[in-house]
């Protein structure tokens, strides 16, 4: 999963991507390819230290397909920074709880249900 920490264009599976990282080496990123992948990367003191990606067909709604956080940087609060973000870009953002394979991720996932403010939508067929 730290391979989808990569630059613009070089996360393995992905291909092309258009974005900028943040010029201060502080901040996130947001690189999008034209098949529907969206990552979001956030960077502090120029390291990218935490990733999510989502795949959308329609561009509102999108499906988590990757969460990896650097293991000095866990316990942050980046995930939930850039599910956040990636809320604020499509209507709904959905996971897939039977693809996670961690059982971080699926801690992760459940801790943001409890919180009352995340509210997940069922996944939508969108073709």
């Amino acid at each position: 999963m730290e391979a989808y920490l990569a630059e613009r264009g070089l996360a393995p599976g992905i291909g092309p991507e258009r974005g900028q990282r943040p010029k201060s080496g502080n901040g996130i990123a947001r690189y999008r390819s034209s098949h529907g992948s969206t990552r979001y990367v956030a960077y502090v003191g120029g390291r990218a230290v935490s990733v999510l990606q989502v795949v959308s067909r329609d561009g509102k709604h999108a499906t988590t397909a990757n969460v990896y956080t650097a293991p000095d940087h866990r316990r942050e609060g980046w995930a939930s920074t850039l599910l956040a973000r990636a809320k604020k870009d499509f209507r709904s953002v959905d996971h897939s709880p039977e693809h996670m394979i961690s059982s971080e991720g699926k801690a992760w996932i459940e801790g943001l249900k409890r919180k009352s403010s995340w509210k997940f939508s069922k996944p939508q067929d969108v073709r």
